[in-house]
């Protein structure tokens, strides 16, 4: 039988000292470390960095700023670095541009790398897969492979200090890794590596619905809690190890999609402050889907953390939503999904829901 494909896992160590893991796990893969980061990041993490290395035979190239957006003009600046080429290994540390711009400088120069995530807003930091926006913004691409990281370092300490509209935003993004891979796969008969992906999934539910509300509560007062520490690994680990197994169409389609067209408006940026676009996506799909019932759940777990629940608290206008619409119709994979998601099926399911949130105040 021909060659398939090969399965890598990332290792993980959570915990609020958990960067003293460094001494264990590193030097076995060279003696230099090269940290590229974003600046808030780099600024959280690199005093236990520093601390973590003290004897143990690692040395720093540099310590670079990602810049913003993991963008190729950005991937190919660092890729040159003297300190990148210089180093034996690549740290990438803060939120999922910055770790995602040290992944795909990783993957380029063929070097291991180990991803320290300051806040919990993406599953960037267990998954292969890098995200490419454009120099402004915009989401181009993905860049994909089947190299994780080696080790991810969950710093609990660290993340809790994150405001809590990266946890929001994460919660959402990592719900709707198992409502659409639910959809999408539905009636399917799925191979090992998918249905893996789709299996585990479930835990990118369960555990938000039990632990979600404490775990941000105890983020806005900056408190490291059991709950919170669930939730950080459902965000990352979890969700990060669906998106290394599943296919891309089944981790995200219509609430993806939606994410992807809001996030491009012009008031978009004062929503994402708030955390969660994605969320109004999962509360669309779930009604296109008529499943009615986990909508009403959904929606009350939305209301109960923060998330949106109605088009007002996305900053969209209605013609926003109509573009947005249009676009998501265009846009979405039809290859996998169990039925066409259309324009006609968005408004009614977006006239419904502010129908029902109408009902709630």
């Amino acid at each position: 039988m021909k060659d398939r494909y090969t399965m890598i896992f990332p290792n993980y160590t959570i915990g609020v000292e958990a960067y003293e893991k460094i001494r264990e796990v590193c030097p076995r893969y060279g003696k230099s470390v090269v940290v590229i980061g974003g600046r808030k990041g780099i600024e959280a993490a690199q005093e236990k960095m520093v601390r973590a290395v003290e004897g143990v035979g690692l040395e720093f190239t540099g310590f670079i700023h990602a810049g913003g957006q993991s963008s190729d003009e950005n991937i190919e600046r660092i890729s040159e670095d003297s300190a990148v080429q210089e180093a034996d290994m690549i740290f990438a540390v803060g939120g999922g541009k910055a770790i995602d711009t040290a992944k795909a400088v990783a993957h380029r120069q063929n070097k291991p790398y180990f991803t320290f995530p300051t806040v919990a807003g993406s599953c960037a930091a267990a998954a292969s897969i890098a995200t490419i926006y454009t120099p402004d913004g915009k989401f181009q691409d993905y860049l994909y492979s089947t190299i994780p990281p080696v080790h991810v370092f969950l710093c609990s300490r660290i993340m809790a200090q994150a405001p809590v509209e990266y946890l929001l935003r994460g919660i959402g993004d990592t719900m709707a890794k198992y409502y659409e891979a639910a959809i999408a796969s539905r009636g399917r008969k799925l191979q090992h590596r998918d249905g893996m992906g789709i299996a585990l999934s479930r835990m990118c539910l369960d555990p938000l619905y039990a632990y979600g509300e404490q775990a941000v509560a105890d983020n806005r007062r900056h408190v490291v809690s059991p709950a919170f520490e669930e939730v950080i690994l459902a965000i990352v680990m979890t969700s990060g190890l669906v998106s290394n197994f599943a296919a891309p169409e089944f981790n995200g389609h219509i609430a993806h999609q939606l994410f992807v067209e809001l996030a491009d408006l012009p008031a978009a940026e004062q929503c994402r402050q708030h955390g969660g676009l994605v969320a109004y996506g999962i509360l669309l799909l779930l009604l296109c889907d008529g499943q009615e019932e986990e909508f009403k759940r959904f929606y009350a777990f939305c209301q109960s953390i923060g998330l949106p629940t109605c088009r007002e608290e996305t900053c969209a206008s209605e013609e926003d939503i109509r573009r947005v619409f249009r676009a998501t119709e265009k846009k979405q994979d039809v290859r996998i999904m169990p039925y066409k998601v259309t324009q006609d099926m968005l408004h009614e399911a977006a006239e419904k829901i502010e129908a029902y949130h109408s009902k709630q105040k």
